[in-house]
């Protein structure tokens, strides 16, 4: 969350950044992050193309702890 506001205030424009990138940015293995995102995806949180990830629920993506 905290990524994607510096890089990019619009939620509707995807953050463009790699899984490894993102992963040493949060500070996770790249494994936990993909395991993560999968999850997010899977509960319609964020779409994910490639490199692009698109935050489609802001408000939820607030709550996850």
């Amino acid at each position: 969350m905290q990524f994607a506001e510096i890089m990019n205030n619009k939620t509707e424009n995807p953050i463009k950044i790699s899984r490894n990138d993102l992963a040493s940015v949060a500070g996770i293995a790249t494994e936990s992050l993909i395991r993560t995102l999968s999850g997010f995806k899977k509960e319609g949180l964020i779409d994910i193309e490639g490199r692009n990830i698109k935050i489609k629920e802001l408000k939820a993506l607030q709550y996850v702890n």
